[in-house]
């Protein structure tokens, strides 16, 4: 009883881990020219630039819209997209916000919308342009860290063919040298003995660093897994 007990917490455990959600969208507030406003909060595991990058690639792709404030001598605290129409949310013309700050293991991402600059959205004064907006910010997630922890991927998987690539290229100079040794002189087949050494030691640790990047893969994997709109 207590062995079924045990494989059945591991089960539940596994399940609940598997099936964690990779981002959380929340309603919150935030101060914006001295005056609390609604907003959505959300975090991601990627940096700052690459959400912000990320962010107008997105609004420009569905929306034609250019946010403003991303650039190579341009990085505002807020960035903006002034005077706009987004028909997912309303038929008004719009201003929309985004401040995307550096947190622990990651950014955040606060995002608000003003008709005009008074007119702040939320969920009690316009409640349905407020589920608009919430729509748009899980769209952006699910496609954003879709291609992100996809470019995570890759990247890692390029760098185990490096390391094992590193390792077939130490273990055919090691062959070289054990057959060069045998023809050799008790002096320098000790000499090719420790260059073996060190060629050995280095594919130890590759091995480790390979065993460590196979790890980060089935990390993302879990989290791809849990890349399901809030």
């Amino acid at each position: 009883m207590k062995t079924i007990k045990i494989i059945t917490f591991f089960v539940m455990a596994f399940a609940v881990q598997t099936n964690a959600q990779t981002y959380k969208i929340d309603t919150s507030k935030i101060t914006y020219e001295n005056k609390l406003r609604p907003c959505y909060t959300v975090k991601y595991d990627a940096t700052p630039v690459t959400v912000k990058k990320a962010w107008d690639k997105f609004f420009n792709k569905y929306y034609n819209v250019k946010i403003k404030g991303i650039g190579f001598l341009t990085n505002k605290d807020i960035i903006t997209g002034t005077d706009i129409t987004i028909a997912d949310i309303s038929d008004k013309r719009m201003n929309i916000y985004a401040r995307i700050t550096d947190v622990a293991g990651g950014s955040e991402l606060s995002y608000f919308m003003s008709f005009g600059y008074d007119f702040f959205i939320g969920p009690e004064e316009y409640p349905k342009e407020f589920a608009g907006m919430k729509k748009i910010l899980n769209d952006f997630s699910v496609e954003f860290l879709n291609e992100y922890y996809a470019d995570e991927v890759s990247s890692i998987t390029s760098k185990i063919k490096s390391l094992e690539k590193d390792i077939k290229k130490n273990n055919k100079s090691v062959n070289k040298n054990n057959r060069k040794a045998k023809k050799s002189s008790a002096e320098v087949a000790n000499g090719l003995s420790a260059k073996n050494t060190s060629k050995q030691m280095e594919n130890e640790e590759d091995r480790r660093k390979i065993s460590q990047l196979n790890s980060r893969i089935e990390e993302i994997k879990i989290k791809q897994q849990g890349i399901t709109r809030n």
